[in-house]
Protein backbone atom coordinates (compact mmCIF):
# COMPACT_ATOMS: atom_id res chain seq x y z
CA UNK A 1 0.00 0.00 0.00
CA UNK A 2 1.58 3.09 -0.97
CA UNK A 3 2.05 6.48 1.23
CA UNK A 4 -0.91 8.93 -0.39
CA UNK A 5 -3.57 5.57 0.54
CA UNK A 6 -2.32 4.63 3.60
CA UNK A 7 -3.02 8.49 4.53
CA UNK A 8 -6.50 8.31 2.88
CA UNK A 9 -7.34 5.15 4.80
CA UNK A 10 -6.08 6.66 8.19
CA UNK A 11 -8.19 10.23 7.38
CA UNK A 12 -11.02 7.70 6.49
CA UNK A 13 -10.61 5.27 9.81
CA UNK A 14 -11.14 8.26 11.63
CA UNK A 15 -13.89 10.07 9.72
CA UNK A 16 -16.12 6.81 10.65
CA UNK A 17 -14.51 6.90 14.59
CA UNK A 18 -16.20 10.02 14.77
CA UNK A 19 -18.96 9.13 12.71
CA UNK A 20 -19.89 6.55 15.43
CA UNK A 21 -19.45 8.73 17.99
CA UNK A 22 -22.04 11.12 16.78
CA UNK A 23 -24.13 8.25 16.25
CA UNK A 24 -23.59 7.66 19.74
CA UNK A 25 -24.31 11.48 21.24
CA UNK A 26 -27.73 10.92 19.00
CA UNK A 27 -28.66 7.78 20.50
CA UNK A 28 -27.86 8.98 24.40
CA UNK A 29 -29.52 12.23 23.22
CA UNK A 30 -32.80 10.73 22.32
CA UNK A 31 -33.02 8.67 25.28
CA UNK A 32 -32.13 11.78 27.34
CA UNK A 33 -34.86 13.30 25.11
CA UNK A 34 -32.28 16.46 25.20
CA UNK A 35 -32.97 18.31 22.20
CA UNK A 36 -29.73 20.89 22.78
CA UNK A 37 -27.58 17.75 22.97
CA UNK A 38 -29.67 16.10 20.14
CA UNK A 39 -29.60 19.26 17.77
CA UNK A 40 -25.42 19.64 18.37
CA UNK A 41 -25.45 15.27 17.61
CA UNK A 42 -26.86 15.80 14.65
CA UNK A 43 -25.16 18.20 13.28
CA UNK A 44 -21.61 16.52 13.84
CA UNK A 45 -23.14 13.51 12.41
CA UNK A 46 -24.18 16.00 9.21
CA UNK A 47 -20.75 17.48 8.86
CA UNK A 48 -18.80 14.35 9.41
CA UNK A 49 -20.98 12.49 6.46
CA UNK A 50 -20.40 15.75 4.27
CA UNK A 51 -16.26 15.25 5.08
CA UNK A 52 -16.65 11.43 4.45
CA UNK A 53 -18.25 12.32 1.02
CA UNK A 54 -15.87 14.78 -0.16
CA UNK A 55 -12.63 12.45 0.82
CA UNK A 56 -13.81 9.72 -1.27
CA UNK A 57 -12.50 9.22 -4.85
CA UNK A 58 -15.34 9.19 -7.45
CA UNK A 59 -13.91 5.57 -8.42
CA UNK A 60 -13.61 3.25 -5.37
CA UNK A 61 -12.02 0.33 -6.04
CA UNK A 62 -13.99 -2.60 -5.41
CA UNK A 63 -11.81 -4.19 -2.85
CA UNK A 64 -11.95 -0.49 -0.89
CA UNK A 65 -16.06 -0.66 -1.65
CA UNK A 66 -16.35 -4.02 0.19
CA UNK A 67 -13.85 -2.51 3.11
CA UNK A 68 -16.15 0.59 3.39
CA UNK A 69 -19.63 -1.35 3.74
CA UNK A 70 -18.17 -3.51 6.09
CA UNK A 71 -17.07 -0.96 8.18
CA UNK A 72 -20.49 1.46 7.57
CA UNK A 73 -22.69 -1.43 8.50
CA UNK A 74 -22.67 -1.43 12.32
CA UNK A 75 -22.85 2.38 11.70
CA UNK A 76 -25.99 2.02 9.46
CA UNK A 77 -28.02 -0.32 12.24
CA UNK A 78 -27.10 2.11 15.00
CA UNK A 79 -28.34 5.01 12.79
CA UNK A 80 -31.37 2.65 12.34
CA UNK A 81 -31.81 2.48 15.45
CA UNK A 82 -31.67 6.33 16.68
CA UNK A 83 -34.27 6.76 13.66
CA UNK A 84 -36.72 3.91 15.68
CA UNK A 85 -35.95 6.10 19.09
CA UNK A 86 -37.15 9.16 16.82
CA UNK A 87 -40.04 8.12 15.25
CA UNK A 88 -42.08 8.44 17.89
CA UNK A 89 -41.34 12.05 18.60
CA UNK A 90 -41.92 12.74 15.17
CA UNK A 91 -45.83 11.20 15.02
CA UNK A 92 -46.38 13.04 18.50
CA UNK A 93 -44.72 16.24 16.92
CA UNK A 94 -47.16 16.23 13.70
CA UNK A 95 -50.58 15.15 15.73
CA UNK A 96 -49.69 18.33 17.55
CA UNK A 97 -48.79 20.91 14.62
CA UNK A 98 -52.20 19.03 13.13
CA UNK A 99 -53.92 19.97 16.12
CA UNK A 100 -52.81 23.26 15.91
CA UNK A 101 -53.47 24.05 12.45
CA UNK A 102 -57.16 22.26 12.87
CA UNK A 103 -57.40 25.45 15.70
CA UNK A 104 -56.75 28.25 13.67
CA UNK A 105 -58.36 26.71 10.54
CA UNK A 106 -61.20 26.91 12.38
CA UNK A 107 -61.78 30.78 13.53
CA UNK A 108 -65.14 30.73 13.55
CA UNK A 109 -66.48 30.16 17.29
CA UNK A 110 -70.21 29.18 16.22
CA UNK A 111 -71.53 28.11 12.90
CA UNK A 112 -74.60 29.73 11.04
CA UNK A 113 -77.06 27.50 13.04
CA UNK A 114 -75.73 28.92 15.98
CA UNK A 115 -74.07 25.82 17.77
CA UNK A 116 -70.44 25.84 18.11
CA UNK A 117 -68.42 25.09 15.32
CA UNK A 118 -66.66 22.54 16.01
CA UNK A 119 -69.71 20.36 17.62
CA UNK A 120 -71.17 21.45 13.80
CA UNK A 121 -68.30 19.36 12.07
CA UNK A 122 -68.89 16.41 15.32
CA UNK A 123 -72.59 16.33 14.00
CA UNK A 124 -72.19 16.25 10.21
CA UNK A 125 -69.95 12.85 10.88
CA UNK A 126 -72.91 11.42 13.23
CA UNK A 127 -71.31 12.56 16.84
CA UNK A 128 -73.23 14.34 19.24
CA UNK A 129 -71.61 17.19 20.70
Amino acid sequence: MNRSRQQASGWAAEALKQLHESLLAEREALVRDDSDALAQAVQSKEQTLRRLAAGLPSQVKPADAATLQEALRPLRELNERNARLLAPRIRMNQARIEALLGATRTSALYSASGRAAGAEKLRQRGVRA
